[in-house]
């Protein structure tokens, strides 16, 4: 069969392990894990991966001591010999599909997030994080050796399970790095100050390893190229590093990263491919294999990079949280129907640490879910509403075999998407409009542009199921307004419906830490505005993940918006904006030519209040059921249609669709 991507899709080698192509799925905690074991969840996740073709998973970080677990226990704990027939189980899933695994081993050190730990943090030394404000205790030379035994015995239980190699986790500022970073290891023994003591752990695990699990074992090493924090590790380091431990005790590849916790994965801030030159020059010291990862979302970079010789395998990480055939899509020709990652780890990154995905809600559901399946009778679906909800229930009632029509009351599909997209750093949130657009088209959807759905226009389609995703409507400010103050919504401006941004500036956000108000003041500074920021928050960005938030935050400064927190607006008089500020209320002004303010939204839900005992059956998603985000009104569209197929939809008005 060919293939567009042939460098892509040509078959590789990892220590001896044949690879059907050179697409790694990277490191992904999915916290479908339970007690520290595989679950029939995690099962399904991996599986789905790798029925679409991909030639190598690693699996996320797979905790090797009890000094490294977690409370909620969502992460594998690999030292335990018991959990070895449920990991066998991951195992015979990948191996199914022609795909090889490898496992992730790895001590978390001083990094216990959220201070999620029973037990004493540790690291090299008594250097605290700046996330993790407790003093670690200082590992002795016993210590040490414990970690480096547990690294060896949770390999072994790896390959007992099945496991065709394991991957140390050496990067992202976890125990293994904390060693290596001049920063964390100021230790004065034979663990610290030179690069070759700093070294001296991963050199013993690798060589414990060995000795446990022979040399026909493949074994790699995760490098964090940079660091980005004062005095961490440097590309220069980090290429010193992978020369010296090569000549030490040389792993079969070497997989290259970059970033501490809460730093690693980026966003749409940083660009595609960002890391493909740092993996280049690492590459150029060593004689393996080098994986890079890092914003890589089209097949055609993922081949130009192979194509340069940048890397010898792509790591295809959250992508294939996006689209999991992303592989099978790529190789079949069909890269146009792909649902790109728009890289605004929001879902991928959730606090509790189960897997999701924005915008392809059957991420971390596989197992409930299942495969796509076509429904048992062809109907006809009516649509209202062509936001990303209303879109993305087109698109999967289509799948699902059922005739569609679509209306819109605009010339324009996406939404409240679109004005979304309009944010500074946001434009990839129209890649999903422009995928569902795509998909709409190629599954026959009948699109009516310009077209309000009246109850008597969506009769007139004669429905048997109508699914309402008609939006929401900001409402006015809570706030008095006089003396013809200029006055609008977060909505009207990056709409586009202010010409004049005036001089000063003030945002209003809600509270809620989201990017409306965000976008809204980087929006406005970019066009030459001096802005404020007011929120009744103890913070700006308190809902946005770590990995975007501290861009956010120097963006902001850097373009002079001043931030008031624990403030609301009494009022605007022309000009003069009266606040009240902090925990005791006191009053004061500031002066804005245009106040711009993120207001409550009013679920549009009369047409479907309207269609109550028409016969059809109906469904309210997204925002017209609740103002919520974007992850809420692809899920509802997801689930609309699921119900309705197995019948459990009727025209009485399911606001729970």
């Amino acid at each position: 069969m060919t293939t567009p991507y042939p460098h892509l899709f040509s078959p590789g080698e990892i220590g001896g392990v044949s690879l059907k192509n050179r697409i790694v799925q990277t490191p992904m905690g999915t916290g479908l894990i339970d007690l520290g074991r595989v679950t029939e969840r995690e099962v399904a996740f991996q599986e789905e991966r790798a029925r679409a073709g991909v030639g190598l998973l690693i699996t996320g970080g797979a905790v090797v001591h009890p000094t490294s677990r977690f409370p909620a226990r969502i992460i594998i704990e690999a030292w335990d010999e018991d959990g070895i027939e449920a990991l066998s189980l991951r195992c015979d899933a990948v191996h199914r599909h022609g795909a090889r695994i490898f496992g992730q081993l790895i001590h978390l050190g001083r990094e216990s997030p959220g201070g999620q730990t029973d037990y004493v943090p540790m690291g090299p030394s008594a250097i605290p994080h700046q996330r993790d404000p407790g003093v670690p205790h200082e590992l002795t030379e016993a210590e040490i050796r414990t970690v480096v035994d547990a690294f060896g015995r949770s390999a072994a239980n790896s390959k007992a399970a099945g496991y065709d190699g394991v991957e140390i986790h050496a990067a992202h500022g976890y125990l293994v790095s904390q060693f290596l970073s001049p920063e964390s290891n100021l230790r004065s023994d034979g663990y610290g100050g030179s690069l070759e003591a700093r070294l001296r752990l991963l050199v013993e695990i690798v060589e414990e390893i060995r000795t446990r699990c022979g040399h026909d074992f493949p074994i790699g090493a995760r490098l964090s190229a940079e660091d980005y924090v004062p005095g961490g590790l440097t590309l220069d380091d980090t290429r010193e590093i992978a020369v010296t431990l090569q000549d030490a005790a040389p792993v079969d590849y070497l997989s290259v990263t970059t970033g501490m916790r809460g730093y690693y994965v980026k966003d749409s801030t940083f660009d595609e491919g960002f890391a493909l030159d740092m993996a280049q020059a690492v590459k150029a010291e060593v004689d393996v294999p080098v994986i890079v990862a890092g914003r890589i979302r089209h097949p055609e970079l993922a081949e130009r990079a192979l194509a340069e010789g940048k890397t010898d395998f792509v790591g295809i990480g959250r992508a294939q949280l996006a689209d999991p055939e992303w592989v099978a899509k790529a190789r079949d020709g069909r890269a146009d129907q792909i649902r790109l990652c728009v890289g605004i780890v929001q879902d991928c990154r959730r606090a509790e640490g189960i897997v999701n995905c924005t915008i392809h809600a059957g991420t971390g559901r596989e197992a409930e879910w299942g495969p796509t399946r076509r429904a048992a009778t062809k109907r006809r679906v009516v649509v209202a509403g062509g936001g990303p909800g209303g879109l993305e229930a087109a698109r999967v009632a289509a799948e699902s075999g059922h005739a569609v029509v679509l209306h819109e009351r605009t010339d324009v599909l996406g939404g409240q998407l679109r004005i979304a997209a309009a944010g500074p750093t946001r434009e990839e949130l129209l890649d999903f409009v422009y995928y569902l657009e795509r998909e709409l088209r190629r599954l026959g959807v009948e699109i009516r542009l310009g077209s309000e759905a009246r109850t008597d226009a969506v009769l007139a389609d004669e429905p048997d199921f109508v699914i309402c995703a008609t939006g929401s409507t900001p409402e006015p400010p809570a706030f008095p307004i006089a003396g013809g103050a200029h006055v609008v919504t977060v909505w009207d401006l990056l709409g586009g419906k202010v010409d004049d941004v005036g001089s000063r500036a003030l945002v209003v956000d809600d509270g809620s830490g989201f990017w409306h108000g965000i976008s809204a003041a980087e929006y406005l500074a970019e066009r030459g505005a001096a802005v404020e920021l007011a929120t009744p928050a103890r913070g700006v960005g308190l809902a946005i993940p770590h990995e975007s938030v501290a861009n956010v935050h120097r963006r902001l400064g850097a373009n002079g918006v001043r931030v008031r927190v624990l403030t609301t607006v009494a009022q605007v008089d022309g000009p003069t904006i009266s606040l009240v500020e902090g925990f005791a209320g006191e009053r004061s002004e500031t002066t804005a030519d245009l106040v711009v303010v993120r207001t409550r939204l009013r679920a549009n839900d009369e047409l479907v209040r309207e269609l109550e005992g028409a016969g059809p059956a109906l469904a309210l998603i997204g925002d017209a059921s609740a103002p919520r985000r974007l992850n809420h009104a692809v899920l509802d569209a997801n689930l609309a249609v699921k119900h309705f197929d197995e019948g459990r939809l009727d025209s009485a008005a399911n606001a729970l669709a």
